[in-house]
């Protein structure tokens, strides 16, 4: 469900697409009111990663950053729900391997790539629309 903070959030993360940066934590609560509660702010989220891309294919999560540039623990379990394959190729089998700061690391830098590329991608077909139109 769109809301105007979802669209707000969306419109924050696009900004940090084309300048390939990441949006803090800190960040994304100041472009919440204050009384909006945490369950509200997280789904409206949810909900503008999801207007950007199929999370099943493309995570824009990752362009969340917590102090340590990495993105919180949703971003992990829902890359380890919708390409458990991958996960597993990169980070090992969660039943026997933990998540060490270097496997985090290089799936982070691997999906922000994907996602920077992905935006490319988008804008560059938009242009060929537009010359054509």
């Amino acid at each position: 469900m769109e809301t105007e903070l979802s669209l707000r959030l969306a419109k924050a993360l696009r900004r940090c697409l084309s300048h390939g940066q990441v949006l803090s934590y800190q960040h994304f609560h100041t472009l919440c009111e204050k009384g909006v509660p945490l369950a509200q702010r997280y789904a409206a989220l949810e909900s503008a990663i999801s207007t950007l891309a199929d999370v099943r294919s493309i995570d824009y999560g990752v362009l969340m950053a917590l102090d340590s540039g990495l993105p919180g623990a949703e971003f992990f379990q829902c890359y380890l729900r919708y390409r458990y394959g991958e996960y597993v190729s990169l980070m090992g089998d969660p039943k026997y391997h933990r998540q060490t700061l270097v496997r985090k690391k290089t799936l982070v830098a691997r999906e922000r790539e994907r996602v920077y590329a992905h935006a490319r991608t988008l804008v560059e077909a938009r242009a060929k629309q537009e010359a054509f139109a």
